[in-house]
């Protein structure tokens, strides 16, 4: 009996050891447990990279004319569906009314002339002035997987379909690497993409270089809707069966109903809708990549279509700029914004999605923060095109448009792309037989009034000029005196060309290089 107790004791206490020792066991696995697990969290989203991706859709030459934007002709379920699920801006302008110092404004977050970046392509400025910050280098330093996209195809394949990898920049040129149209690229990946397999956008490639969890800022510039672009649109558009039917359009006041005007206008207006499905193929890749809902998405053009008019111009017709931010789970779906809103206002944007600071050189203001309410005006400028001098600025609000032509002896069409590209042939002929009405010879005339004023709530295709109108008298002279003061402030020095060149009148075809070189001027 004394043995049997004695083994009983011992095997209590084996019994108490081996429990004691399975507990710690147990504990031992649950803390391996979560170890791990806090191990695999921090390998699917690092903590450095805890930020928003971003997919910057910007279209060339385009105007709002989206089914969104009310527009009854084109056929947009993609770009009318982000719409929905987004914020739609109803009043957002460019910067200017043509190319490369739009595209300036987007990266850098500043209006053309404050960066010196205003003459499209006729002269660039080296490099930006000190202070000032491009886009990609401040996402890329905070741990943005940069990237560009770029169509497997020739130029004009990629002018149509996909991306082209335009950045065109007016500053910091350098020789062009990804576009003909663009210089050095800021972009530190170029994804090269199949149009017609979504799966080659956010997959493969270079997207192999991105590091697991790493946030990314891509950048497709699509020039589908531009004029290269009306013809394969209408072709396209006929195929499909949704071309629009060029005897049912409404023709503007400003243009001549003319079987060209109404062959032109339906084919730009298939070529929005062959955007569109351009617009689409990005947005489904972006989907089946899974990455959709952490991304910002914002679509917006860099000026007016490819239409007289519209492009180079600072009427609204070439301002006026479509634009749609989503944001899943930040910002609420199917919002109407009414404020004003600038393309300079891109840069800032993002950066506060990223959560980084707003460098103080940038002009614009954070769409998604809460003071665009408070902003009365914004302004656009033209200057060079193509090498050919002009000097005009314009100051908008949501009633008035006022336009200040600083050298008005130059007319609308002064450069050889407006007379060639931008000029509807039937019109100038019959504008040279006398047979157009004042507003339709605006365009065509040798020179410009020195002042614009236009009402847009009332007004808002602009057919009267109201600046010699005494009622409007106190208009014109606040917004002119808000416009200088916009100047000032931010460094806008117009050239004085006529002093430069010792006339009266600058010549119509005087070139910016032959201004600069005549004389060396602060610009």
């Amino acid at each position: 009996m004394k043995d049997l107790k004695v083994t009983n004791k011992t095997l209590l206490r084996t019994t108490k050891k081996v429990h004691f020792l399975y507990t710690i066991y147990l504990v031992i696995l649950l803390l391996l447990f979560f170890i791990l697990s806090a191990c695999s969290s921090k390998k699917i989203i690092p903590k450095p990279y805890q930020k928003p991706n971003v997919l910057l859709l910007f279209l060339d030459d385009l105007d709002p004319d989206f089914g969104c934007y009310g527009n009854p002709y084109t056929q947009t379920p993609n770009i009318d569906n982000l719409a929905q699920e987004g914020a739609l801006f109803t009043r957002a302008y460019a910067s200017a009314p043509v190319c490369s110092p739009s595209h300036s404004s987007i990266l850098t977050g500043c209006y053309p002339t404050t960066i010196k970046a205003q003459h499209h392509r006729s002269t660039y400025a080296k490099k930006l002035p000190n202070g000032y910050s491009i886009l990609t280098e401040l996402l890329s330093k905070a741990g943005y997987f940069t990237v560009n996209f770029k169509s497997n195809g020739d130029r004009m394949f990629n002018k149509i379909y996909g991306a082209t990898a335009k950045t065109d920049l007016n500053f910091n040129r350098g020789e062009p690497e990804n576009n003909l149209e663009s210089g050095k690229e800021v972009f530190n990946n170029l994804q090269i993409i199949d149009p017609f397999n979504t799966n080659t956008y956010f997959h493969g490639g270079e997207w192999l270089k991105r590091k697991e969890g790493q946030p990314f800022f891509a950048y497709a510039n699509i020039e589908t809707g531009k004029k290269h672009g009306f013809v394969p649109g209408r072709k396209w558009a006929k195929e499909k069966g949704i071309a629009v039917d060029s005897s049912k359009l409404i023709i503007p006041s400003h243009y001549k109903d003319t079987d060209e005007v109404r062959s032109t206008l339906a084919a730009s207006l298939d070529a929005v809708s062959h955007v569109d499905v351009e617009v689409g193929k990005f947005l489904t890749a972006l989907k089946e990549s899974g990455q959709a809902e952490n991304t910002l998405v914002i679509l917006l053009s860099d000026h007016g279509a490819s239409l007289p008019r519209h492009k180079q111009c600072l009427w609204k017709t070439g301002l006026h700029i479509p634009m749609i931010i989503r944001w899943p789970g930040k910002l609420n779906a199917g919002i109407k914004n009414e404020e004003l809103a600038s393309i300079v206002d891109i840069a800032p944007t993002i950066l506060s999605a990223a959560k980084l600071p707003i460098p103080i050189s940038m002009e614009g203001l954070n769409l998604l923060g809460d003071k665009t309410e408070l902003r009365k005006h914004i302004f656009a400028t033209r200057d060079g095109m193509n090498n050919f001098f002009d000097a005009s600025r314009t100051i908008i609000t949501k009633k008035y448009q006022y336009i200040h032509h600083f050298y008005p002896e130059l007319g609308y069409r002064n450069n050889a792309y407006a007379k060639r590209t931008l000029t509807f042939k039937s019109m100038l002929h019959l504008y040279k037989k006398g047979e157009l009405n004042p507003l339709q010879e605006m365009y065509f005339n040798p020179s410009k009034p020195t002042i614009e004023l236009y009402d847009l709530e009332n007004d808002p295709q602009e057919i009267e000029n109201l600046s010699n109108n005494v009622k409007y008298q106190s208009v014109v002279a606040q917004l002119r005196t808000e416009l200088f003061r916009w100047q000032k402030t931010s460094g806008d020095t117009i050239l004085d060309a006529r002093t430069i060149l010792g006339v009266k009148e600058v010549p119509i075809g005087t070139k910016v290089d032959s201004i600069l070189n005549k004389k060396e001027t602060k610009f």
